[in-house]
């Protein structure tokens, strides 16, 4: 995970996610990708935010995700919020 940076992420803002081993399966559309300055990271800190396609909300937590282009990655997401007929879920990289 350390080898992930906002780079990363760039050509998948607007991509699917699937949120593995939770029922029911959730989809998350990557909406903002927000660079955050240097920080202690090898590429700089950033910030990923995601909307759900449902309005049940995952606690915080560990969660794998499936991108068709990453794979499987785990990442730590919270969710920050509701909107519309979703939830916004966030992941730091400090």
């Amino acid at each position: 995970m350390t080898d992930l940076t906002a780079d990363t992420f760039d050509p998948l803002d607007g991509g699917i996610f699937t949120v593995m081993a939770v029922a029911p399966v959730q989809q998350l559309r990557l909406i903002e990708i927000s660079r955050k300055g240097q920080g202690e990271r090898a590429g700089g800190s950033f910030s990923l935010l995601w909307q759900s396609d449902t309005r049940l909300v995952l606690p915080q937590g560990s969660y794998v995700l499936n991108n068709d282009s990453l794979g499987d990655i785990e990442l730590f997401i919270v969710p920050v919020g509701r909107a519309g007929d979703g939830v916004h879920y966030e992941a730091v990289f400090a």
